[in-house]
């Protein structure tokens, strides 16, 4: 069967969806198409020939968000569009198929009524990365704009004896030197307050490192706190002691193991869940449904957008002593 892959052009260049297309690779001729412009795919062409598309991360279009006839399976991502009410309702009615790689999607989209849901947890083969324990003193962050220094010395306060290793946000480096970077740390901070797979954080689990992390999805679908890893809330950071730590060195391979195992297992769902998938053909009720569900879906997001405007102008206030 012949399946087109859709995503964006920045996932080309971290390769963060590789994982995946590994896997369908084996079942399907894949066709890629990746696009620079936020819901600008001009993809119609593209899957003219193709049975299946998959659409990674983003919708089509806030109006065209699946192909009419074709076999679709939508992968969402909790740092992107997952909360939306209506949007999700529109999908329920699309007759789409969903591959989920986080819980807490999975629990928000059914609760809107989507049923067609395969739920997936991905983790690395530790045995691909390096395994070097690292400097239980040396602490590596990727700042990215969400979890800063200032927080990370909170956490690992630099008078304790903790050095910290940090790799700007628009500091690139290649993959080898990235590994063996972080591979010199005993302890790596995620980066991210709420993640859709979470790459980062995961590659160093399966390196056997303390990952430490904000209190949200989907670190905390992976994290068990004490025991393979630390959460922490991000908003109030408190100090995170010597023997927490140590208890996750002794814990984490274990965990990665099994972790590892069950990716095997669920990776191995996937394209059986994308080959039963029927086209997509809503009744004539199911579109009015849509139609009508649009401009609540566009309203609903754009009341959303403010409050999250809102919520970050009360937190940079707040960070600046105002």
């Amino acid at each position: 069967m012949k399946l087109l892959f859709i995503d964006h052009e920045c996932h080309r260049k971290t390769e963060s969806a590789e994982f995946f297309l590994e896997v369908i690779r084996k079942t399907f001729d894949v066709k890629e198409h990746h696009y620079s412009e936020y819901y600008r795919t001009c993809s119609k062409l593209a899957v003219k020939d193709r049975d299946i598309a998959v659409i990674w991360e983003f919708p089509l279009s806030r109006f065209g968000f699946f192909f009419l006839g074709k076999r679709n399976v939508f992968v969402p991502m909790y740092d992107n569009e997952w909360g939306s009410y209506w949007q999700w309702k529109r999908i329920a009615w699309s007759g789409m198929g969903v591959i989920s790689f986080c819980d807490k999607v999975s629990k928000h989209a059914r609760r809107c009524g989507v049923t067609n849901i395969l739920d997936v947890r991905y983790f690395p083969d530790p045995a691909s990365l390096p395994n070097e324990k690292g400097d239980p003193k040396r602490v590596f962050l990727w700042e990215r704009g969400e979890i800063d220094r200032s927080i990370a010395e909170k956490l690992f306060p630099p008078s304790e004896g903790y050095v910290f290793d940090v790799k700007g946000a628009d500091e690139f480096l290649s993959r080898d030197t990235y590994l063996e970077r972080m591979s010199k740390c005993g302890i790596v901070i995620a980066p991210r307050l709420k993640e859709g797979i979470g790459m980062a954080f995961l590659e160093a689990m399966a390196m056997g490192k303390c990952v430490v992390a904000h209190n949200d999805a989907t670190m905390n679908e992976y994290i068990k706190d004490g025991e393979n890893g630390i959460l922490f809330n991000a908003n109030d950071p408190k100090h995170i002691t010597n023997v927490a730590v140590s208890r996750v060195f002794e814990n984490v391979g274990k965990y990665a193991a099994g972790m590892h195992t069950r990716w095997l297992h669920d990776g191995n769902k996937i394209s059986s869940f994308i080959s039963e998938q029927l086209p997509c053909s809503p009744s004539f009720i199911d579109r009015v449904k849509n139609a009508v569900a649009l401009p609540l879906f566009l309203v609903e997001g754009g009341v959303r957008m403010l409050i999250g405007r809102r919520f970050l102008l009360a937190k940079s206030r707040k960070h600046c002593g105002r």
